[in-house]
């Protein structure tokens, strides 16, 4: 029964793989949020993680200052 199982993830997980390959690449877009803390004391990179699921990829984070304790966060997504 254990080979079994172990099998049939192997074989799903090769599925997914090329099922994956064939979409071809995905489509990004900028996704925003506000951070509570100036630039200089946050990576938007790291709460972007937390901000959105593994899904969305986000990557390529940039900050902007948005009040006085505030700041913008911008990251590509996947749309």
């Amino acid at each position: 029964m254990k080979s079994f199982i172990m099998s049939f993830l192997f074989a799903m997980t090769i599925f997914f793989t090329l099922f994956n390959h064939s979409l071809g690449e995905p489509k990004f877009c900028p996704g925003t949020f506000t951070a509570n803390d100036v630039c200089a004391n946050i990576d938007c990179g790291i709460l972007a993680l937390s901000q959105w699921p593994a899904s969305k990829m986000p990557h390529s984070c940039t900050c902007a200052a948005s009040g006085s304790s505030q700041s913008l966060c911008t990251c590509q997504i996947v749309c």
